[in-house]
This record gives structure tokens, sequence and C-alpha cells, in this order.
């Protein structure tokens, strides 16, 4: 059974509630005002250019991506340029293969009907063998070094019109004694007894009878070689000899 209940205790103290202190209202000058103004068009005007920078690089990518062969957009070679457009046909584009600023892009012939091969050309006003664009323009040799690194092989033709001149093979004393010697853009010597990259497609100088001409294309997976450079031709001298030559261009394949 619970017992009586105690005496009450003593009161207990009441605890007044802190005084409510409202802030302080600071005055602002209008100096201030307009200058966080003003802070904030900064900011503003910061991000567009932000925006701007971002959107030009994004465009600057999709180029890359997506070259289409203009003066504007070059691609690096016309085997890039076939793989982002295999509906465009064999012609004329441009291209920069060190992707630095368009401004040296250059024109070319792309072949790709062969696999997309870039094809630069011997220049007919030069007094030796020197090569320029589609438009008859050097090629700085920035772009070629280039070019060359972003191929697997190359190949060029050389056309020889004779006179009872050997151009390859002497079908009379049937050995290459006589066969044109090349000097590649290496300074290599390229020839029948020391390349293996050299095909006659056709030898019609072989027999030294009459007007013929012999054919030979170099292919070859030493990029640095081609184009040719210069030509040594071992069979002229005689009174009946006679001879002249084309060459064709230089097309190389990345």
């Amino acid at each position: 059974m619970p017992g009586p209940p105690g005496p009450p205790g003593p009161p207990g103290e009441v605890i007044q509630p802190l005084p409510i202190q409202s802030p302080k209202k600071t005055r602002r000058s209008p100096e201030g005002m307009m200058a966080d103004a003003a802070d904030n068009i900064l900011d503003y005007d910061g991000m567009d250019e932000i925006f701007v920078s971002l959107n030009s690089l994004k465009q600057d990518i999709e180029r890359m991506k997506y070259p289409e062969g203009s003066q504007n957009n070059p691609a690096r070679t016309c085997k890039d340029l076939q793989l982002s457009h295999p509906e465009f046909p064999d012609g004329e584009y441009w291209i920069d293969p060190n992707q630095g600023c368009s401004g040296d892009s250059f024109k070319v012939y792309c072949n790709f009907t062969a696999g997309g091969e870039t094809c630069i050309y011997a220049d007919k006003k030069s007094e030796g063998l020197s090569y320029v664009d589609v438009e008859g323009n050097n090629i700085n040799q920035v772009q070629m070094t280039f070019l060359r690194l972003l191929s697997a092989s190359a190949r060029q033709n050389f056309t020889y019109s004779c006179h009872q001149s050997v151009a390859w093979h002497d079908a009379v004393s049937n050995n290459y004694d006589k066969a044109l010697r090349f000097l590649g853009s290496n300074d290599e010597e390229i020839s029948y007894d020391n390349s293996p990259f050299i095909t006659a497609l056709h030898d019609g100088c072989a027999l030294r009878k009459g007007y013929a001409r012999t054919v030979l294309e170099i292919n070859t997976l030493k990029i640095d070689q081609l184009p040719l450079a210069d030509v040594m031709i071992s069979d002229f001298g005689d009174q009946n000899q006679k001879f002249g030559f084309e060459v064709g261009p230089a097309c190389f394949l990345g």
C-alpha cells in the first residue's frame, strides 16, 4: 500500500525570455549598388564568352570528325575524307595534313577508287623534278612531311619514250645493266639492282627497235622515297638514239 503524500516543495524559478533584437538596417550608397550591378553584368559577359568559346570548340571538333574537303573544312588526307564521306566521287579536294590553320591547306586529286589515294603532280614548268598541287602551287615541306607520316604506302609511275634506247630490261643482252636509276626524296638510289619496289608495267623499249615506251611503277612501303627527285639515263649517246619521259603523280595511301 502507498503511504500518504508528502509536503509540497519550494516554488521554482521563472526564467525570463531573452529580448529579441532586430538587425540594424544599414543604408547603402547609390555608388555601391551600381558597383554590384556592374559586377553582375561582368559575370554575365564572362559566361557569354565561355559559351562562345565552347561552341567554337565544338564546331572545330565536328569539322575534324566530318571534313568536307573544302578550303574552309579540309581533310587530313583523301583516306580520311573517304572514311567520312564514302559516297564522294574521285576528284579534286582540299587537304591539310598538319591540321593547323587551314590557310596552308592545298588541293589534291583524291583517287577513292584506289582506296583513298592522295595524289600530287610533277611541275611541268620546272627544269628539275619538283611537285605542286592541282592548282600549280608549291607544297611546303611541313605539309609533305605530315602527308608521309599519315601514309602507309606510296606509288608513282614513270613513262620513258624511246627510240633504240633501253629503259629497263635489255632483251638483246638479257640483263638490266642499262636500267634507269632514280633518286628518291630521301636521297636513296632506286633501281633494279637495289629495290624490290619497281615493276615494269610495260617494257616496249627492251628490244631497242624503233619508237616505243616503257612504263615503270614504283610502289613502295618506304614512304620517304617518293616523290622521285631525279632520274639517270644510261642507254643514251648513239646518233640514232632518242628519248623523252613523263613523270606521273605521286600518290600516298594512308
